[in-house]
């Protein structure tokens, strides 16, 4: 009797520390575990939801992930906005070889008093209106205009490699918030199949328990662990969500965003040639076509702040026509010595040649000099920096992949050898050789083996997205 009243209270302390977790948060799918996924695991990765009160999420693939970041980001938008306001530079830069052109026109009306022939004093309203067009053409502006347009070129480029740079940054960073949101989903799957682990667990010592076998102490400690097993399903649950969240936000999209796993994905590099991946990056690697198309830049100005040592040279012309008349449609005057109408416009013209030179002007003109030759040695500065960061950054990522390439086997040998350890303990605990603290070490070795390889796995991943972002293209498999 006092057996089956004991196991009444070890259930009961077992309810009690599982009730809070499930009131707290709704049963919800999960991602499948790597490693002996539950149902509600499997559940989940074919429903990509967490929770099925309030927490639903848009399903997106990496592609489709790619595809709205570059759309809604907001660095990745203003850079592509650069890339047009430039080419609209380029084209104004063409533009100062043509003539500009103006067109004006004026009408007004106003009252006098004259005598007239008689000697009388008289009030004659008069009405002037004039039409005007004129023209002027630089014929020369010291080298600016060439210097000018290269200049627009070269701002046109650094754009250009700062887009390209951007791009596969804003890639970097959705990657890793999708390879994060796939992590956290995955972990989501382990603390479910640990749950269920303690849970069985729990039941056998309830039942050694009824029939003597074991101690009270032994079924409080199954069930600290069952009920330490549903907080970390709560938590793993809540970064699921947070990570869910994130993704989201990175991709431009309202609520939550549940990645869908594909397993292309993880598929691992065979061999990768590292000093033609060297070769390929200082040619092609987004920082330093950046900081290449900067320097570019820098010098273009320079050479157009040395136009200002030249004259500049340029032709006017105009034309115009102006009458006494209100408006162009109004009737021409009359004579008043004819009694006639008279013409309704006369016309004049003018053509001019102008020649300047800015003797002095509060050497502004040598100001300007100095700053665009201060520019190119800082662009040239910041190229041989971006060169060198390129070459510290590749050998990293090319370490740290390396790195998560061989953790993941080493993980996968340790879930394998944790498995084997608790089906172990699992018989020993059974046939009374070991005891609750060897089975739940087990179990927690498990767990935390499971945990490493869903890391690992993912981390692989983001370090190759990270070295993808480094060198400007995808590596091939």
């Amino acid at each position: 009797m006092m057996s089956v009243r004991t196991w009444m209270t070890t259930c009961a302390l077992a309810a009690g520390l599982a009730a809070p977790a499930l009131a707290q948060q709704p049963t919800q799918p999960a991602a499948p575990a790597p490693a002996q996924p539950t149902p509600a695991a499997a559940a989940a990765a074919d429903s990509g939801v967490l929770s099925s009160e309030g927490w639903n999420a848009q399903r997106v693939t990496l592609a489709q992930a790619l595809e709205m970041a570059r759309a809604n980001n907001p660095l990745q938008v203003q850079a592509q906005e650069n890339v047009r306001v430039a080419n609209m530079g380029r084209l104004q830069a063409i533009g100062s070889y043509l003539p500009t052109i103006n067109a004006n026109a004026s009408s007004s009306k106003s009252s006098s008093q004259r005598p007239d022939y008689t000697g009388a004093i008289v009030s004659a309203p008069s009405d002037v209106s004039s039409l005007g067009i004129s023209a002027n053409l630089n014929l020369f502006t010291g080298f600016q205009r060439g210097a000018q347009r290269r200049l627009a070129n070269a701002t046109a480029d650094l754009d250009r490699a700062a887009l390209v740079g951007q791009t596969y940054a804003t890639d970097l960073a959705t990657k890793q918030a999708f390879f994060n949101a796939l992590a956290t989903q995955e972990l989501v799957g382990v603390s479910q199949a640990n749950v269920a682990q303690t849970e069985q667990q729990l039941k056998l010592t309830a039942e050694k328990l009824r029939l003597g076998a074991t101690t009270r102490s032994d079924s409080l400690t199954a069930s600290v662990a069952y009920g330490t097993a549903e907080v970390q399903l709560i938590q793993a649950r809540a970064n699921a969500l947070t990570a869910q969240a994130n993704l989201a936000r990175a991709i431009g999209a309202a609520g939550l965003a549940a990645p869908v796993r594909d397993p292309t994905l993880e598929i691992r590099l065979v061999s990768l040639d590292t000093a033609a991946l060297r070769r390929e990056a200082e040619a092609n690697a987004p920082s330093v076509l950046q900081a290449t198309a900067s320097v570019a830049a820098a010098r273009a100005s320079q050479s157009a702040s040395r136009s200002s040592l030249w004259p500049t040279i340029s032709l006017s012309a105009s034309d115009r026509w102006s009458g006494q008349l209100l408006f162009p449609w109004s009737a021409a005057p009359i004579n008043t010595t004819t009694g006639l109408p008279t013409q309704k416009y006369l016309g004049s013209w003018n053509v001019g040649l102008s020649v300047s030179y800015p003797l002095f002007n509060g050497f502004q003109r040598e100001a300007g000099m100095v700053v665009a030759d201060a520019n190119v040695r800082t662009s040239e500065a910041r190229l041989r920096d971006a060169q060198l960061a390129l070459d510290a950054s590749l050998t990293q990522d090319l370490t740290a992949l390396q790195a998560a390439g061989a953790q993941i086997d080493v993980s996968r040998t340790s879930v394998a050898a944790a498995e084997e350890a608790l089906r172990m303990q699992q018989e020993r605990y059974r046939l009374g050789a070991a005891t609750i603290v060897d089975l739940l070490t087990a179990e927690t070795a498990l767990n935390q083996a499971q945990v490493s390889l869903v890391q690992s796995r993912y981390s692989y991943l983001i370090a190759r997205a990270q070295l993808e972002a480094l060198v400007g293209h995808a590596l091939a498999e």
